[in-house]
């Protein structure tokens, strides 16, 4: 069986338990906040509280011979009914998943950590739409953090190295993340203390939908929060 059909298949195998006889009830199951994560692939459940519904979230046993495992999560009303479930594939280590207001519209989001490197950590969002009352994969980010701009426009600074930061900007539309522009910012440490930052727009593929030229994007983002990794 190929791996990605053998995940799947380790997905199911938990999908397909009747929640009363074989699993525990969602409620009974530990706060997903009071679990340790070490990014070991090690089969575990927890559970979430959000408003008016309990997120059952399942890390899935390692099928033989994958180096990948799954994530699912089960959305549950308040009558104990599963709404929808959540399926994240091919994912390299289990991490913590959250609940947060990404998109800014008050309504609490989901976001599954895959992957943390040195600094950086891999995440993939999905984002609830109040007009289908679900949730839907926006795509997947990398940053030390995920911020939101004012103008609801979503940054993830990622740090290169020491002394340089790569910003993404992204906007959020029907089709999920829509990269806007990168800048990236360098500090230079100054002999009385303190450090010199510059920045600078970098890649700008997504300026045309929103009416910006290079010159005023880099000036917009760089003034953004997100861009101020060395301090204002």
């Amino acid at each position: 069986m190929p791996l990605r059909a053998a995940v799947f298949a380790s997905l199911l195998v938990l999908a397909a338990c009747a929640p009363d006889v074989q699993r525990a009830a969602a409620s009974a199951l530990p706060r997903c906040d009071d679990l340790e994560f070490t990014g070991d692939l090690t089969a575990q459940e927890c559970q979430l509280q959000t408003a008016g519904q309990t997120l059952r979230v399942s890390y899935a046993p390692l099928a033989a011979g994958a180096a990948a495992g799954a994530v699912s999560i089960e959305v549950i009303g308040d009558r104990d009914q599963v709404r929808q479930v959540l399926l994240e594939p091919d994912v390299p280590q289990y991490l913590p998943v959250t609940s947060e207001d990404i998109d800014g519209d008050g309504r609490a989001d989901i976001r599954i950590e895959r992957e943390r490197g040195a600094v950086n950590t891999a995440s993939a969002l999905w984002i609830y739409s109040g007009a289908g009352a679900r949730y839907e994969r926006a795509g997947q980010i990398s940053g030390v953090t995920i911020e939101r701009t004012a103008d609801g426009f979503i940054a993830a600074p990622s740090r290169s190295n020491a002394a340089t930061w790569s910003v993404p900007f992204y906007r959020l539309s029907d089709i999920g993340l829509v990269p806007l522009a990168t800048v990236e910012v360098s500090g230079e440490d100054l002999a009385g203390g303190g450090v010199r930052s510059t920045c600078r727009l970098v890649e700008g593929s997504g300026l045309a939908a929103i009416g910006l030229s290079e010159r005023e994007a880099e000036e917009k983002f760089c003034a953004e929060p997100a861009a101020q990794v060395f301090g204002p």
